[in-house]
């Protein structure tokens, strides 16, 4: 790369110094400054180095000239606020999506951001069982999104793991057509949702159990366009991603469930009192692990309305005490 190139980078580059190399606690000398943009193969004098110091702080980039000879500087004002990192790095070691080669990868390049003291407090590790292994799931993400700004179609496979820890393909391998709708982060996992082309019906899919992800030159299909899907309001009437028909349920709950019922709902759900508890009615869609969810409350919860989808809870629960027969 020719010299006046590199001279072009020489901002970038001290900016990358003092936020890797300064924070409240450590300067840096003028001349380590010199000597760290030499190493990027750019060669400055003081007086330009003063000048792009005042420079990145009239940008917001607080530079401090600290007490004390020989005269040391750093940078203190930053992108990021430390506890504002801390819980970006809480939030992708929590990721069961992410690997964790990726993960560490990740958090290494957001301890850029938080000087020498700072890396050190990053390294927080959260414990996060079953960790997904499919190490493309980035550049899925990635193309899911390329098809949606762009709206055209996906194909890819789908798998599951047998009792022997391999794959299984879904369709004995043969590759899903949808037409991607949103995707959302819910019970620790990323989700597509999309108009599935074959069944005509709205799925979720497992982002880390897709593969061999493309964006089709088709368009998306015009049951995915018009579908107005409010992630929020979807994830609270679906339950474990689980498909299944939507209904207008009515629940009746003791009254210590009304903080369960304010967390799953959100605090727009109308609470009708009752003697000892509430009734409330939400759409939720009616699957297996609905029912499981309310079976796991007891005789604190029960389905009221409608008849059908009390009976059915009915059914779930006989078939699994016949297991126990």
């Amino acid at each position: 790369m020719p010299k006046n190139e590199k001279q072009k980078q020489k901002l970038l580059r001290l900016l990358e110094i003092m936020m890797s190399r300064t924070d409240e606690d450590h300067g840096i000398e003028m001349s380590e400054i010199i000597l760290a943009l030499g190493a990027y193969g750019i060669t400055a004098e003081r007086k330009s180095i003063y000048d792009d110091l005042a420079s990145l702080d009239e940008m917001g980039f607080e530079i401090l000239k600290m007490t004390g000879r020989p005269q040391k500087y750093a940078l203190v004002g930053r992108i990021f606020e430390r506890a504002e990192l801390k819980m970006l790095v809480d939030a992708i070691e929590a990721a069961k999506f992410v690997p964790q080669d990726k993960c560490r990868e990740l958090v290494k390049k957001l301890e850029a951001f938080a000087g020498p003291g700072g890396a050190r407090e990053l390294a927080r590790r959260v414990y996060v069982d079953d960790r997904a292994e499919n190490r493309t799931v980035f550049y899925t993400v990635d193309a899911v999104h390329l098809a949606i700004n762009e709206s055209k179609m996906i194909s890819f496979l789908y798998f599951r793991y047998d009792r022997d820890k391999k794959k299984v393909y879904h369709k004995d391998g043969k590759a899903y057509k949808v037409s991607p709708i949103t995707l959302v982060w819910n019970d620790e996992n990323y989700y597509l949702i999309g108009y599935d082309e074959e069944s005509c019906q709205i799925k979720n899919f497992r982002v880390d159990k897709m593969e061999r992800v493309i964006c089709l030159n088709e368009a998306r299909s015009e049951a995915a366009i018009s579908s107005k899907i409010d992630p929020g309001i979807y994830t609270r009437r679906v339950f474990g991603m689980y498909g299944g028909r939507e209904e207008l349920v009515t629940l009746e709950c003791s009254e210590s469930l009304s903080g369960v019922i304010i967390d799953r709902f959100g605090r727009g759900a109308l609470l009708e009192h009752t003697e000892g508890g509430f009734r409330v009615r939400q759409r939720v869609t009616v699957s297996p692990n609905f029912f499981a969810w309310v079976a796991g409350f007891g005789a604190d919860m029960r389905i009221i309305a409608p008849v059908s989808v009390r009976d059915e809870f009915c059914t779930y629960i006989g078939a699994a005490l016949d297991q126990y027969r």
